[in-house]
């Protein structure tokens, strides 16, 4: 019984350093493919496109999405704890306005670039 115990620890300490190494890689593609879209767009998406990343490309490209719902989820969670019913105030229906906003642009330029490459490797 204690040997299956110790073998059980074991797969489990090595699954738990896998999925660390996977997201040390992936936070670091994350941030070098942002990088890369600030300051070269099309051949970052391109690359992206080209090495059909599925991982990097739903991360990068699905950004606005995530930051959008993190920010209603914060919003909702705080007014149900702040104000024990959901109330929106000015400052909260304005950040709320603001971050939809300003996620719309990234959203639109995310999506300017991701057509251009499709469109240059239609031709």
């Amino acid at each position: 019984m204690k040997m299956k115990i110790e073998k059980i620890h074991i797969k489990i300490k090595k699954v738990m350093r896998f999925g660390v190494l996977v997201g040390i890689k992936e936070s670091y593609l994350l941030v070098k493919n942002a990088y890369g879209l600030y300051s070269h767009p099309f051949l970052t998406t391109k690359r992206i496109m080209e090495e059909k990343d599925l991982s990097q490309g739903l991360l990068l490209f699905g950004l606005p999405i995530y930051l959008w719902l993190a920010w209603v989820l914060i919003l909702l969670v705080s007014r149900i704890f702040i104000f024990k019913e959901l109330r929106f105030g000015f400052l909260a229906k304005t950040s709320f306005l603001l971050s939809s906003f300003s996620l719309s642009i990234l959203s639109l330029f995310l999506g300017y670039w991701l057509f251009m490459v499709c469109r240059k490797k239609a031709k």
